[in-house]
């Protein structure tokens, strides 16, 4: 490889290749580096993203598209269900698959990509971030950068060898596994993505999903709060779900790890660094979906860095409207979002069954996500103290 670049990125997962893809189309001469001997792998989520956001980076493929989603339903262990439709139109995706075309929609708008790549350190000029140290296939690279973006995910330690914040409070981050399940006919909706919650016996603190692939295939999953000391782990509460719903499904993958769910950390930027996707935390606080997140993350760091690259001024001042703009989009409706999960941990599981049958009587297709917060909240007021994040964001007036 080259001993300098424009730009290095770091993760090759759909944040990392949509700051390549923009960068790249800017004309930047971009390295887009995975530790990994393949992308895509190993999948960690449930594989739904929106068709909007995705269209915005690389055209619709059905290589990878698994299943189109008509509705999400919120299921109690009581057995009530409240079904939404999705915000937009959402996807299952072969998260391999499109990874893999992400990446290779980077390359042809001008982008290197080199695997079984890791960074091993940052490079550093007085206090500016000025590179990467490289290990690939054995041998050790020096390649200098005039901005390095942090996309290496979750665990990211770019990020933390700039000296940024990047390590949640056990409360506030998710532990889970993940099952892909086959054998599923008859026994789930291909069009419906469902949400389980229990405190007592679903998933304490936390959700099991239910993400079809198709009518025979679903990623089954479980998160519950890595903060509570409990005897039982994520694994055996997926185990326990999957053997009353899915009793006899054949298990052809699985993944477990972590999931910060915050909101977005606090700095995103040094000078010479942009961090993006689930190293800075982009997922969604209630859900943890991340991927769209991720990818508009990018984009908006973009945004603001091929700019600053062109005025030759990558100083965390000049870099700081991406920390702006992430904010300004998302910044109320995320502190609203990790309002309500807050709520939804603490909440017993008598209490929850009770809010998921009021919400299951409304007319929810003639509702604004406002009304329907207002009220299911007129009919328990005792939640009202608990939701005032949510009436000072201004969250259920919209």
């Amino acid at each position: 490889m080259k001993s300098a670049y424009d730009i290095i990125v770091v993760g090759a997962g759909p944040a990392g290749s949509a700051a390549a893809i923009r960068a790249a189309q800017a004309g930047l001469d971009v390295l887009l580096i995975e530790k990994r001997q393949e992308i895509g792998v190993p999948v960690r989520c449930g594989e739904a993203t929106d068709i909007e956001t995705t269209e915005r980076f690389v055209d619709l493929d059905p290589r990878w598209i698994n299943n189109h989603v008509e509705t999400y339903a919120i299921c109690s262990a009581s057995g009530d269900v409240v079904s939404v439709p999705p915000s937009g139109d959402t996807i299952i995706v072969d998260r391999k698959v499109f990874d893999e075309a992400l990446a290779a929609q980077a390359v042809r708008e001008g982008a290197e990509v080199r695997v079984n790549t890791a960074a091993v350190d940052l490079i550093w000029n007085g206090d500016t971030v000025a590179g990467v140290r490289l290990q690939s296939f054995g041998k050790s690279h020096n390649v200098r950068a005039r901005l390095v973006v942090a996309a290496d995910g979750v665990e990211s330690l770019v990020a933390r060898w700039a000296g940024l914040k990047t390590v949640p409070a056990m409360n506030d981050f998710f532990v889970g596994a993940q099952y892909t399940l086959a054998g599923l006919r008859g026994r789930l909706d291909p069009s419906r993505c469902e949400y389980h919650v229990g405190q007592e016996t679903i998933a304490p603190g936390g959700y099991v999903w239910v993400f079809p692939k198709s009518d025979e295939k679903a990623n089954v999953g479980v998160v519950i709060p890595g903060g509570r000391n409990r005897e039982t782990s994520a694994t055996e509460w997926l185990d326990r779900f999957v053997t009353r719903h899915f009793e006899g499904a054949s298990v052809l993958s699985v993944v477990s790890g972590g999931i910060p769910v915050t909101g977005a950390i606090k700095q995103m930027v040094v000078n010479g660094l942009v961090v993006v996707g689930d190293a800075a935390h982009q997922a969604d606080p209630l859900t943890a979906g991340g991927i769209s997140l991720g990818m508009m993350g990018a984009e908006l760091a973009m945004e603001t860095a091929i700019p600053a690259l062109a005025r030759g001024d990558v100083s965390t001042r000049a870099l700081h409207p991406y920390e702006e703009a992430w904010r300004a989009r998302f910044g109320q409706m995320h502190t609203a979002l990790l309002a309500i999960r807050k709520i939804i941990t603490r909440m017993s599981q008598r209490d929850f069954d009770a809010l998921v049958r009021t919400a299951a009587g409304l007319p929810l297709a003639t509702m604004s996500l406002g009304e329907i917060l207002l009220a299911v909240l007129s009919r328990h007021p005792a939640l009202l103290l608990e939701a005032r994040t949510l009436i000072t964001t201004g969250l259920v007036l919209k």
